[in-house]
């Protein structure tokens, strides 16, 4: 026998099924700022400072958009590294190194990193300090804090830099949207854990202060692992025999066994007999056909400043041309853009035959450099983890 289901009933059944889609409202701007001022009192807030600054956070919507904001295209190495190692950039970095010379010396004495790498970390971030950011750095944390992808993280870096503008009384400073501050773009965790004070006047100011920013990068690049007295690395040649089944990029092993493996410099000169024994990784960021590297320990410090590949190429060979060395490269100049369509489209391919686990959202990053090294090595190709449009090619063949 059917069953008969009453007008009310289907009435009922279709109110909660809408307001099941209904969306959450979410929790307003000003209310989850009274929520955070009790959680920033509870981590040694002073709630009179408080309720001094939290007026002057504001929600901004740009901070957000520019969070999720993903370029049409991959930057090649030579299109990040015509916009950042410029020759104006490189005089700039001898000019100050001349006007601030006694200060970089004290840094470099006392932390053991060179002036040229901490003129080049400086040029990189700020242009030597004519470039700070224009954004509110209480209001992109703020935003970003309550934005809910990664709050967790920027709560933590809210506080903190609560807490440096209450100990070093600092107020309207403006940085990047992501909450970076101050000559070296440092965040308010890193500020806290390694900043000091270079002018002995018992504040430090990483905004206003030459000396407290330039012993502040020293302090902090020491603390992670520079080692003083080596460089980051130089461009290298693959010889033409070289035995692509025991060349394993970004692995290290000591300069003498990349030698017996085939490469060499690229100025076609030998290996220095003294650095032999010189831990070495491979690096190739536009694979076989661009400019090659070996990079050495100093290399993963300065991805720890930040992560990006060629960010740290861009520190090493921007210190060198300060220093005073000429940078020629002996790859071929070739430009191939790679766009994030194109890098989906490959990390499906990938999945599909097996190599590849991860997620397909177009980042080119370690796994998927991984998944790429594994299919060439698999496919008789040398094993360079670099994404083309000729590899997306034979991948759909």
């Amino acid at each position: 026998m059917k069953r008969i289901i009453d007008i009310r009933t289907l009435f009922f059944i279709f109110i909660l099924c809408f307001s099941f889609s209904l969306p959450v409202k979410s929790e307003t701007f000003e209310a989850w700022k009274e929520t955070f001022a009790k959680q920033a009192i509870k981590e040694g807030i002073d709630a009179a400072f408080l309720e001094e600054i939290l007026p002057q956070m504001h929600l901004l919507h740009s901070v957000v958009k520019s969070d999720r904001k993903q370029p049409e295209f991959h930057a090649t190495f030579w299109d990040y590294l015509d916009k950042r190692v410029t020759e104006n950039r490189i005089r700039q970095g001898k000019k100050n190194y001349q006007t601030y010379e006694a200060v970089l010396t004290k840094a470099a004495q006392k932390y053991g990193v060179p002036p040229h790498y901490i003129l080049a970390f400086w040029g990189l971030e700020t242009n030597f300090g004519s470039y700070m950011g224009t954004v509110d750095t209480l209001s992109a944390l703020g935003t970003l804090a309550y934005d809910k992808r990664r709050r967790t993280f920027f709560t933590k870096q809210l506080i903190s830099f609560i807490k440096i503008m209450q100990d070093n009384q600092l107020n309207h400073v403006k940085g990047s949207w992501a909450g970076a501050f101050g000559n070296f773009q440092f965040m308010p965790t890193t500020f806290m854990a390694y900043a000091v004070d270079g002018d002995g006047d018992g504040r430090i100011d990483l905004v206003n202060s030459i000396p407290d920013a330039v012993e502040s990068a020293a302090h902090y690049l020491s603390s992670i692992g520079w080692q003083s007295g080596q460089r980051w690395g130089r461009e290298v040649q693959i010889m033409s025999d070289a035995d692509w089944h025991k060349i394993h990029p970004e692995k290290p092993a000591p300069l003498k066994q990349w030698a017996e493996w085939g490469i060499l410099p690229a100025d076609g000169s030998n290996w220095d007999p003294d650095s032999l024994e010189m831990p070495a990784e491979l690096i190739m960021p536009m694979g076989v056909h661009g400019p090659i590297f070996l990079v050495y320990p100093n290399f993963r410090i300065i991805m720890k400043w930040n992560k990006s590949i060629l960010y740290a190429l861009s520190v090493g060979l921007l210190a060198d041309r300060i220093a005073g060395y000429e940078t020629k490269f002996y790859a071929p100049r070739k430009n191939k853009h790679f766009s994030y369509d194109q890098a989906k489209q490959l990390q499906k391919k990938l999945r599909e035959k097996g190599y590849y686990q991860g997620a397909i959202d177009g980042d080119l990053g370690k796994e998927t450099r991984r998944a790429i090294v594994r299919y060439q090595k698999e496919n008789n190709l040398p094993p360079d983890g670099y994404a083309t449009e000729e590899l997306l090619n034979i991948l759909n063949s």
